[in-house]
């Protein structure tokens, strides 16, 4: 066989070879640029502290499902007897508002969510963004602090992801919509500040400008505060 003849198949193995080569390169740099635009952000997380549990990325689906194994959350009916003597009882401080979707209610026979001891965070305007609480939540998650939520108006994805958070039992929450009046009589209540917008979105929040309670309770219309009995003095 000529020379130039081998030189030709030669040159010509070598230009499949790249071709080959070229193919499976863009193949395997499209899968590997498919798959980071597919990936949940690498942590750390802005404002997220890192020992905060990593989150989990889920369906729609998946993250209206209780996860499996969690800890029942429905009242005993010695415990419904004593919350019914508690909203009987005069001493209780009633607005007319009540929770702001039923994916709060923690008690499923009397239709009630319930929260013991929570903090109690009262936003002057409308929640317009997850941002606004989320240093409010990091601090809460760590302490395992339930957090009860009450603002003229909170927008929908935000009460969503508080909707999830509760479904998922990532965080004990109650989030209540009432007007000025409500506002202020949970706020002297509970001894709470009342935060606008810039508050909260400084990121830091005192432990004193929220208020607590010994027990929340919320129906579909309305809201129940009871107090201790110092607390209630005080506010008095």
């Amino acid at each position: 066989m000529d020379p130039w003849s081998i030189g030709l198949i030669v040159l010509i193995i070598a230009g499949l070879a790249a071709i080959l080569f070229g193919a499976f390169w863009d193949r395997r740099r499209n899968k590997q640029r498919a798959a980071e635009m597919l990936a949940p952000p690498a942590r750390p997380i802005p404002q997220f502290h890192p020992e905060s549990p990593a989150p989990h990325y889920l369906s729609d689906l998946q993250a209206r499902r209780r996860p499996e194994g969690s800890e029942p959350t429905d009242l005993s009916d010695a415990e419904r007897a004593s919350i019914a003597q508690q909203l009987a009882d005069p001493h209780t401080v009633t607005v007319d508002a009540g929770y702001a979707s039923v994916d709060f209610i923690t008690d499923s026979s009397s239709r009630w969510a319930v929260l013991e001891g929570p903090a109690v965070l009262v936003c002057g305007d409308t929640i317009e963004s997850f941002r606004e609480l989320i240093s409010t939540l990091e601090k809460l998650i760590l302490s395992r602090t339930p957090l009860v939520v009450v603002a003229p108006h909170i927008a929908a994805d935000v009460l969503a992801t508080l909707e999830v958070n509760t479904i998922r039992h990532t965080m004990r929450l109650v989030a209540v919509i009432c007007d000025e009046n409500g506002l202020s009589t949970v706020a002297t209540a509970c001894q709470a500040l009342i935060i606008d917008r810039s508050d909260r979105q400084s990121g830091y929040l005192a432990p004193d400008q929220l208020g607590h309670c010994e027990r929340w309770i919320s129906t579909a219309k309305s809201s129940h505060l009871i107090i201790a009995a110092r607390s209630a003095k005080e506010s008095a």
